[in-house]
């Protein structure tokens, strides 16, 4: 009995210490490589439409079947993160990745290459959760705030590489070399989670698979549990508008309305990446723990809703300069404050099912990327005057203040069950 005390002791003392950041930064690393395959496209669209002999308008469909299959695989990917462990997942997802951008390499047509985003998207889905179950099992509890956050800045620092650096492979080497050596590199890195990458700490025990419920009863338990609403709403709010106007609409707003050069709006568009750069660890080092400050995370969608909305309802559509400066860097201040979702919903979801808890709050942010970018494309049309562009934008605004109704709804809720714990136990046993 002493033995199993002191190898618990030892493995808790372990937590957070100098292995523990190998390991997550390996995780890490797949996580950046994955971000790094989902913005390809956009950087390469140009030479994509020349490639493939297709309109630009097509571009869309490569985008939004990526976008899709991402989401609608967040769900078994947390699955896979419960059962699997992160180890096996990651390389999965890594050789997913590799094979779909090797098929897009050779790809001359549309058809092949809607096949070769769709295995990207697909691999693309089974990292960022196994990033989370990482740091979950080998940090401390103060820290799971700052971890979540800390890998938003890991996708940022993978958009960065995606732009420059990819622009001068396409233009020094042409495009087959650079999507085949970037698949190789990919390909490459499969053995790393394999070879290097614990899924705990040693001494921690691994989950008995009969400790996993059947996979219906496990989701709807995770999302019974007002942490896991909390948590999705404030994604929704936070990271949908991000992602509308970060890897979708946000250059053709400014240039239909603003009447930017395309080079000006997308250089305006780094203040996105950069802001959540910046704010996610700073939020999640503030949060951390403190169940208080969790329930101030309501504000964190408000900030896009209030500075979408006044771009819209603007009396002209040409909107001062420092305003669209302004509501650019809150929409990415926001996005790395939405990091802290994760950790909401993760407080209070039983370690087994951990990873379809954190899939659902997942689900918030894409679902609503996906149908606001779908909306915010129709209400657009083909040429869009200044004013209709300005417009368009209204989704962004209203996801917005969706996610932050749900946030207050639900985390109000959360705090109420907390201090009733027979209520919570009765929730619990219908659910």
């Amino acid at each position: 009995m002493q033995a199993v005390s002191d190898m618990a002791r030892d493995a808790g003392a372990r937590l957070g210490g100098r292995r523990a950041w190998a390991m997550w930064g390996l995780a890490a690393a797949a996580y950046l490589v994955a971000f790094f395959h989902r913005m390809a496209l956009g950087v390469a669209g140009l030479e994509a439409t020349e490639r493939l002999s297709i309109p630009e308008g097509a571009l869309a469909s490569l985008a939004a079947l990526q976008l899709f299959i991402y989401l609608a695989m967040q769900i078994p990917a947390g699955l896979a993160a419960d059962r699997l462990g992160p180890r096996r997942t990651l390389a999965i997802g890594l050789a997913i990745m590799a094979v779909g951008e090797a098929l897009f390499a050779v790809s001359t047509s549309l058809a092949p290459a809607l096949a070769g985003r769709a295995l990207v998207g697909l691999g693309d889905a089974l990292t960022f959760l196994n990033v989370l179950r990482i740091g979950h099992a080998w940090f401390p509890e103060h820290r799971q705030g700052l971890l979540a956050a800390l890998t938003g800045v890991v996708g940022a620092v993978g958009q960065l590489v995606a732009t420059i650096p990819l622009h001068l492979a396409l233009d020094g080497v042409g495009w087959t070399p650079t999507f085949l050596a970037v698949a190789f590199l990919t390909g490459a890195l499969v053995a790393m989670p394999l070879l290097l990458l614990h899924d705990r700490p040693p001494g921690r025990p691994a989950p008995r698979g009969d400790d996993h419920a059947p996979i219906g009863r496990t989701l709807r338990d995770a999302w019974a549990r007002p942490a896991t609403r909390h948590g999705f709403f404030l994604h929704l709010g936070a990271m949908g508008p991000f992602a509308i106007v970060g890897a979708v609409w946000g250059v053709p707003y400014m240039v239909a309305s603003q009447g930017m050069s395309r080079a000006t709006a997308s250089t305006l568009l780094l203040g996105i990446v950069v802001a959540l750069a910046v704010t996610g660890p700073i939020v999640g080092a503030l949060v951390g723990g403190d169940a208080r400050r969790r329930r101030a995370s309501v504000l964190v969608p408000a900030v896009p809703a209030i500075g979408w909305g006044l771009l819209v309802l603007w009396p002209t559509p040409d909107v001062p300069d420092a305003l669209l400066l302004a509501v650019l860097v809150a929409t990415g201040a926001a996005a790395g404050g939405s990091m802290i979702a994760f950790e909401i919903a993760r407080r209070e979801a039983p370690a087994v099912s951990a990873g379809s808890a954190t899939a659902l709050v997942n689900c918030g942010g894409f679902s609503a990327a996906v149908l606001g970018a779908v909306v915010v494309g129709l209400l657009l049309g083909g040429d869009p005057s200044p004013a209709t562009a300005q417009h368009a934008m209204a989704p962004v605004a209203l996801i917005a203040a969706i996610g932050t109704a749900g946030c207050v709804i639900h985390a109000r809720r959360g705090a109420t069950r907390r201090r009733d714990p027979e209520a919570a136990i009765a929730a619990s046993g219908s659910s």
